[in-house]
């Protein structure tokens, strides 16, 4: 009877534990695009300039509690490679990217990545942009990696991937 009580507390305090180590998240719509990820519900969308928009920025999301940024683009295939692994390789290129996957698969979605340092207001921050093709249109979602598990972070995200 000791052991079952000792078990069952056990299993009380790792359910408990489970729990709190899993944030709360929300399904995110990537653009008008027909792919959502999860994010923490902490994500809150920020400012754009008019620049941003004209770049085809659809979203700027950051957090106060993972110090995580992240910036959605989604735009017309017209006037661009009409492969995903030619507009990975392209984009990396315009980045100087230091990596270039052009051919990962998440939960069985074609993708892209890259990594590169961007400036921003004088200050130079690591990045992770991922690229994915929906129909006649891209979308790029860059991950601004400014925190200790940024990219952690950055991956745990792009690992809810779905269509």
């Amino acid at each position: 009877m000791k052991y079952r009580m000792i078990l069952i507390a056990l299993c009380l305090l790792l359910t408990a534990c489970a729990v709190a180590e899993s944030p709360e998240t929300k399904e995110y719509q990537l653009g008008t695009s027909a792919f959502t990820i999860r994010i923490p519900v902490s994500f809150v969308e920020g400012e754009r300039t008019e620049a941003d928009i004209r770049d085809d920025m659809v979203a700027y999301m950051h957090s106060e509690e993972t110090l995580l940024d992240f910036d959605v683009y989604h735009f017309s295939k017209e006037g661009y490679p009409d492969t995903l692994a030619a507009f990975a390789e392209t984009e990396a290129a315009q980045y100087k990217a230091t990596e270039v996957v052009t051919d990962e698969k998440i939960n069985g979605i074609d993708a892209g990545y890259y990594r590169a340092v961007e400036t921003y207001e004088g200050k130079e921050y690591s990045t992770l942009t991922y690229v994915l093709e929906d129909s006649g249109s891209y979308v790029e979602i860059a991950f601004w990696l400014d925190g200790e598990n940024a990219e952690a972070e950055a991956k745990a995200i792009m690992n809810t991937l779905s269509k």
